[in-house]
């Protein structure tokens, strides 16, 4: 029975060292996010409304268009036998706004552009949050599929043993049902996970835009190092790239154009006018000639300019409750991404160690006949439940490493760059 046991090492070794390998199937993270970027459908949907809005901010402070009219007229005589008199007109005519109308409008399209682009920086993230979070999950079902493998390998020899040791007068009965059920609930703990694997690929492949049966390489553990950055830091650079804080201070901005355009709207709009007017005979003549138009009834613009007054509150409103969740979340983020990390690296250092210990101890006595089988599956589940929970570890700094830079807007491992140049758009997002 103790020629088993090395595997059990070098089970343990793969674990802790899986991150490291790179295999030819290896899934590489920063690659499945360039991949999501060039082909996810949200994100292209997204991209594609913010050009839609950044080609009609130029038109919105063009003059309206002009008015040409051509009209052919015939004056009767009134006098038997003398033919009408034709007269042609030839007339232009252009509106021109007050200063400062369309120039308004103008800016107020160029904040509704800022955030158009925020919600496609804050739906490129969510979904780059998504990849990963699918990316570690992966890794966390093919360490439960190895360790589900490995377990049952090992119960099919348990059960062997504990027949054997039936047939010579050395064991029980009891010993061999309870290893023949903990097989089958292996197997069953095999099958789940295999299955599970195939529901992350179904997910992972929506995300990324190909056939949802396309198969998946294996993913790698994510590197276990501290957070490279203070809170103040986080806190700063989230001010400065989260999406959703910079999406409700444009509005805010939106809303202070919307009042100053709305308080233009007391003022008069003015037109030219030039007409040329022909007939058959004798000189042509002409019209020449301006107008002014007025808000003659007031409750149309007063309502307007107060209206944007209430709307300037709400949005300084929205906009701090918005850095206030920004602020929280990246706080806890932060606190959840260090709380993982030294959770996993204490069961690296010692609650795992302890746990294969205990196993090899134990199967060494019931190989020997110095303890029962019931002892020896209580190591084995504690072993297999220390595993398990050491790779649950692992996946939530993971998540909470990704949803952290979701909240601050940029690659953590990038923060001391971003702060040096105080960068506004997130360097996952530049798209060429």
């Amino acid at each position: 029975m103790n020629r088993r046991a090395p595997l059990f090492c070098l089970l343990i070794l793969t674990w802790l060292f899986s991150g490291l390998a790179r295999g030819e199937d290896a899934l590489s993270l920063p690659q499945l996010l360039l991949k999501a970027r060039d082909n996810n459908p949200d994100i292209l949907a997204a991209r594609q409304a913010w050009k839609v809005s950044q080609a009609q901010v130029a038109p919105t402070g063009v003059w309206p268009d002009p008015t040409f009219t051509y009209v052919d007229e015939k004056f009767p005589s009134g006098i038997d036998g003398v033919s009408p008199e034709k007269v042609r007109h030839y007339r232009v005519e252009q509106t021109i706004p007050f200063p400062g109308k369309l120039s308004q409008e103008s800016q107020m399209k160029r904040h509704e552009t800022l955030i158009v682009a925020a919600q496609y920086r804050a739906l490129t993230l969510e979904v780059f949050r998504d990849i990963q979070a699918r990316y570690y999950q992966l890794y966390l079902t093919d360490q439960e599929i190895s360790l589900a493998q490995e377990s049952v390998d090992l119960l099919k020899q348990i059960v062997g043993s504990a027949q054997a040791r039936l047939g010579g007068g050395k064991g029980s009965a009891s010993d061999v049902f309870m290893a023949q059920t903990e097989l089958r609930r292996m197997e069953n703990t095999l099958f789940e996970q295999q299955q599970e694997r195939t529901l992350i690929q179904i997910e992972m492949n929506t995300l990324l835009n190909q056939p949802v049966e396309t198969e998946l390489g294996r993913a790698q553990a994510p590197e276990l190092k501290k957070v490279p950055a203070t809170l103040a830091e986080l806190d700063k650079l989230a001010g400065l790239n989260n999406p959703h804080y910079l999406m409700a201070m444009h509005e805010v901005n939106h809303s202070r154009t919307m009042l100053e355009r709305n308080r233009l709207q007391f003022t008069p709009d003015f037109g030219v006018m030039y007409e040329r007017e022909s007939s058959d005979a004798g000189a042509a003549g002409r019209q020449i000639g301006v107008s002014i138009t007025f808000p003659l009834w007031l409750e149309r613009p007063w309502g307007l300019y107060r209206s944007a007054k209430e709307h300037i509150t709400e949005a300084e409103a929205s906009s701090v409750a918005m850095r206030n969740t920004v602020t929280k979340m990246v706080h806890t983020e932060y606190a959840e991404t260090t709380t993982s990390l030294t959770q996993a690296k204490n069961y690296e250092l010692g609650i795992l160690p302890a746990a294969q210990s205990a196993l090899k101890i134990t199967r060494q006595q019931y190989a020997s006949g110095q303890t029962d089988f019931v002892r020896f599956l209580e190591a084995f589940r504690t072993w297999i439940q220390t595993n398990d929970e050491y790779q649950e570890k692992l996946y939530r700094y993971g998540e909470h490493w990704s949803e952290l830079e979701r909240w601050v807007g940029v690659p953590i491992e990038k923060t001391k760059e971003a702060l040096d140049q105080d960068e506004v758009m997130p360097m996952r997002m530049k798209h060429d």
